[in-house]
């Protein structure tokens, strides 16, 4: 059960949505499939997760041309590169060691419209997929009716 704590907490808290939560709130009308539907619509809010996945294309999406376009070419390939991984990438303040956040780093200076549009991106990312430790669900993909089943919501 402990998998679910979060969504528990959350599914149940008298705060809705529970603080650090950005979308609608769970009322005691909604059936347990709407309930489903906002609550895998929340986003977190305020910091950047230390840890999050996004995708080659949401990265591709931030990038600005004119910052891309003063890189070297060899550059510009690693990061073309980066971008046409297919799967989920892992992001986050916590895992610049990593490639997709390390390369980014190394090409991209701190306050540029790049790094300005990926901290958005991160900061937007889904309630469920945003780790605990940082105001999220925990969860390995969103929010199903067997899930609310397992964790005993309706």
């Amino acid at each position: 059960m402990a998998y679910y704590d979060a969504l528990i907490a959350a599914w149940n808290s008298t705060t809705q949505p529970p603080v650090g939560v950005l979308g609608s709130a769970l009322v005691s009308t909604m059936t347990t499939v709407q309930k489903i539907a906002v609550v895998n619509a929340w986003t977190v809010s305020g910091t950047v997760p230390t840890s999050f996945l996004t995708t080659g294309a949401a990265i591709a999406n931030c990038i600005n041309f004119t910052e891309f376009n003063a890189l070297s070419t060899t550059k510009q390939l690693n990061i073309l590169t980066l971008c046409s991984i297919q799967g989920a990438l892992l992001g986050g303040s916590g895992n610049t060691t990593r490639i997709a956040p390390g390369l980014i780093i190394a090409n991209f200076t701190a306050g540029s419209q790049t790094i300005a549009a990926l901290t958005a991106l991160a900061s937007a990312t889904s309630w469920w997929l945003t780790p605990v430790a940082n105001g999220g669900g925990g969860l390995s993909s969103p929010v199903s009716l067997a899930d609310a089943g397992a964790a005993g919501l309706s």
